[in-house]
C-alpha cells in the first residue's frame, strides 16, 4: 500500500477517552486511511513515534486569533502547542460585519487585540475569503460576535434596539450563518454587550438555532452575580432551543468557592435536555480589557466618547464615586472588585504602544511612578494610548479550576490570540497561555509537575492522559459539529499531534511569555506536517471550516 505519511509505533490516544494502545497511523490525501500494525510498501514519509503519544490535533474552542492569522498565517504560538483547529470570533467580538459609519469605533475597540492597520472587508464572507486566499497553518472555525452585530446597527448606544434595528441585527446574524460561521458569541461583560437585555439575545439566538449553530457566551457577570450570569445563559439555551457554550466558567475574585453551585446548574440544565457545556483557560491569572475597571454609563458611545469624558476632571471624580458607591454592583466585575478592595498590585498592564516601558507593571506601580491615584493612572493610560488596553489580573482560585477541569462538560481554551516572538505579534506582554495552555494541561494536571519558573501554576495530578486528550479533541469537535475531526479513526482528516508525554511542558511565564513549549514533536494539519521536531515547517495547509448553514446551502 502507498501512503503519504506513516506514523509508526506510537501510543495512540484516540480522543474518545478510551485507554491508549500501540499502533501505526497511515495517512493519504489528507485523511487517516489505516490504523494498527501497518507495513507500507511505498511511504513518502515515515515518522518514528515510539514512546510518543499520537493524538488527534488539539482544538482550541475559544480564541481571539482572527486578525492575528492575517498578520502571521503561520500561527506560531498556536500550532507549536499542538493545536490544529481554532475557534475565533469569541466574547462578542469579531472583525465582521463592518458598517462604514461605525467602522472606526469597531477598529478602535478591537485594536487592543489585533494590530489592525487596514480593514478592507465588510462581511463575514469577505473576511473568511481573505483568510482562505492568504492561507493559514491551522484550521479555522468562526463565530460572529453579537457585540460587532450591535455596533454595526446601533453603535455603542445604551438602549434596547427598535423593532427595525432588531430585524437588521437578525438579518446580519442570518447572513453570517449562511456565510460560514458556526454560531454567535456574546461578551456581556463588555461594551456594547452589556447594554443588551436577555430578550434581545434570545431573539438573535433563535436565528442561530434555526440554522444549526450554537451560542457561546462570556456571561454577564463573573462576580457576586456569577450564578445569575450562568442562569441567563441557560435561559437563552432553553428559550431559543440552542446549544450553549459557557466561556471561561472558572470562578473569579471575589466569588471563590462557588463553582460547585454553578456546575450543579449545568448538570440540572442537561438533565432537562438543555445542551450546556463550558470551557476554561487553566491559569490562575486572567486577561481582559482595561475598560472593565470602569462603570457602564461612562462607556456609552464607544471609546472616543469615553476618552473625551475622562479628560473632564468632574467626570473622573464621578466615575470614582460611582465605582465605590455600591458594593454588590462593583463586585459584578472581578477587576473592579480587586480595585475597590485595594488590590491594584494584582492588576498588571499587558499592552501599550505609547508606554511600552510600563508593560508588566501593576497599576499600583504605575500610579506610584506617576505620583497619582491608581484610578487616575487608568484614566491617563486610556487618554495617552487613545485605544483599548489589555490587563492581567490575579483573579482565579485553584480549587475551583480543578472542579471545572474534572467536570465532564469542560474543555480547555487559551482565550488568547496567535502570537510569535518576532514581528508585529511580538508586541506587548501577552498572557503565557498564548504559548503554553495545552502543554501546561499535561504538565500541570496530568503529570502533576510544578515548574520552578512558574510556581503560581502548581502541579496536581487531576486527569488521566486519556481524559486530558478528550477535553482538547473530541469534546470541542463535538461542540463545533465537526464529524470528521477530533478522533483518530479511519476516514477522519489527518489533524494529528505527536508529543512526548513525559517531557511536554509549557515554558512561557508571566514575565517571559514569548517562549514556545517543549515536547510537541510533530503536528500535522490535513495530513501535512506543520511542526517537525518541534520546529515550524512553514507549511500553510489549514482550511477555513464552514458552519452548518453554509454546508446545508452548498451541498
Amino acid at each position: 500500500m502507498t501512503y503519504d505519511v506513516l506514523i509508526k509505533g506510537g501510543l495512540i490516544v484516540d480522543g474518545t477517552g478510551n485507554p491508549w494502545f500501540k499502533g501505526d497511523v497511515a495517512i493519504k490525501n489528507g485523511r487517516i486511511v489505516d490504523i494498527g500494525k501497518i507495513r507500507g510498501e511505498n511511504v513518502e514519509r515515515t515518522i518514528d513515534a515510539r514512546g510518543m503519544v499520537v493524538s488527534p490535533g488539539f482544538i482550541d474552542i475559544h480564541t481571539h486569533s482572527e486578525v492575528s492569522l492575517l498578520v502571521n498565517p503561520r500561527a506560531e504560538s498556536t500550532v507549536r502547542q499542538g493545536v490544529t483547529t481554532v475557534c475565533v470570533g469569541n466574547c462578542g467580538l469579531s472583525p465582521y460585519p463592518v458598517n462604514e459609519s461605525t467602522k472606526d469605533e469597531l477598529c478602535k475597540y478591537l485594536s487592543s487585540f489585533y494590530p489592525l492597520r487596514e480593514v478592507d472587508w465588510r462581511s463575514t464572507r469577505d473576511f473568511l475569503g481573505k483568510l482562505e486566499r492568504q492561507g493559514v497553518s491551522c484550521n479555522v472555525a468562526a463565530l460572529v460576535g453579537h457585540g460587532s452585530i450591535r455596533i454595526a446597527v446601533m453603535g455603542f448606544e445604551d438602549r434596547e434596539p427598535t423593532a427595525p434595528e432588531l430585524r437588521e441585527m437578525k438579518n446580519l446574524v442570518s447572513e453570517a450563518m449562511d456565510e460560514g460561521v458556526f454560531g454567535m458569541s456574546t461578551g456581556l461583560g463588555y461594551a456594547p454587550g452589556f447594554f443588551s437585555k436577555t430578550d434581545e439575545l434570545i431573539e438573535l439566538a433563535k436565528v442561530v438555532s434555526k440554522k444549526g449553530g450554537f451560542y457561546a457566551t462570556h456571561t454577564r457577570s463573573i462576580g457576586v452575580t456569577y450564578e445569575e450570569g450562568v442562569a441567563e445563559a441557560i435561559t437563552i439555551g432553553r428559550e431559543a432551543r440552542i446549544p450553549v457554550q459557557i466561556s471561561h466558567i472558572e470562578s473569579h475574585y471575589p466569588n471563590w468557592g462557588r463553582t460547585k453551585a454553578v456546575l450543579k446548574m449545568i448538570d440540572e440544565a442537561r438533565a432537562q435536555g438543555i445542551d450546556v457545556t463550558c470551557d476554561i483557560p487553566p491559569y490562575l491569572y486572567n486577561l481582559t480589557v482595561i475598560t472593565t475597571l470602569l462603570p457602564r454609563w461612562v462607556q456609552e458611545g464607544g471609546l472616543t466618547k469615553l476618552i473625551d469624558r475622562l479628560k473632564d476632571r468632574s467626570v473622573r471624580e464621578e466615575v470614582k464615586r460611582a465605582i465605590l458607591k455600591e458594593t454588590d454592583k462593583r463586585r459584578s466585575n472581578t477587576m473592579t472588585a480587586l480595585a475597590v478592595d485595594g488590590y491594584w498590585s494584582r492588576i498588571r498592564l499587558a499592552s501599550g504602544d505609547r508606554n511600552p516601558q510600563l508593560i508588566g507593571l501593576s497599576i499600583a506601580e504605575i500610579a506610584e511612578k506617576w505620583n497619582i491615584s491608581p484610578y487616575d493612572a487608568v484614566f491617563d493610560l486610556l487618554i495617552e494610548e487613545g485605544k483599548q488596553l489589555l490587563i492581567i489580573g490575579e483573579t482565579h482560585y485553584e480549587e475551583d479550576m480543578r472542579l471545572v477541569l474534572k467536570h465532564p462538560t469542560s474543555m480547555v481554551e487559551t482565550d488568547e490570540r496567535a502570537r510569535a516572538p518576532y514581528g508585529p505579534l511580538a508586541k506587548g506582554r501577552p498572557h503565557p497561555r498564548a504559548y503554553g495552555t495545552f502543554p501546561l494541561l499535561f504538565r500541570k494536571y496530568v503529570r502533576g509537575e510544578t515548574r520552578p519558573e512558574l510556581p503560581e501554576e502548581r502541579g496536581y495530578k487531576l486527569l488521566t492522559l486519556e481524559e486530558a486528550v478528550k477535553k482538547v479533541t473530541s469534546l470541542p469537535a463535538q461542540r463545533l459539529g465537526l464529524q470528521d475531526r477530533g478522533v483518530i479513526r479511519k476516514g477522519m482528516y489527518a489533524d494529528i499531534t505527536v508529543f512526548d508525554p513525559i517531557k511536554v511542558a509549557d515554558r512561557a511565564t508571566y514575565k517571559e511569555p514569548h517562549l514556545y513549549p517543549v515536547g510537541i514533536r510533530y503536528v500535522l494539519v490535513n495530513g501535512e506536517i506543520v511542526v517537525e521536531d518541534g520546529e515550524h515547517t512553514g507549511n500553510l495547509p489549514g482550511t477555513v471550516l464552514k458552519g452548518p448553514s453554509y454546508r446545508e446551502n452548498n451541498r
